[in-house]
């Protein structure tokens, strides 16, 4: 059938270049353990709380400067890459 709904296909293109709730909080989590470690930050923290570093983090990920990647799996088993430097989440 040619009008066929695909949810997977849908779901791929509306967030393809966006993270779900559950990505941008472990993104942040794992980025902050870094941080809290003694990892420098990407960013300059002038501006913001050195102590603080899940704000850093927040802000890392909002400027677009993590080398991270998530890879996500879809139930078809497609697999994703997605690339969160210079990407607008």
């Amino acid at each position: 059938m040619s009008g066929e709904f695909n949810f997977n296909e849908v779901f791929a293109k509306a967030w393809k270049n966006r993270l779900i709730k559950y990505e941008r909080a472990r993104v942040i989590g794992a980025r902050a353990l870094q941080l809290a470690l003694g990892a420098p930050p990407f960013i300059d923290v002038s501006k913001l709380n050195k102590d603080d570093v899940f704000s850093i983090a927040e802000a890392e990920l909002e400027s677009g400067v993590l080398p991270i990647t998530i890879r996500r799996v879809y139930p078809n088993g497609k697999i994703e890459l997605v690339s969160l430097k210079n990407n607008e989440l």
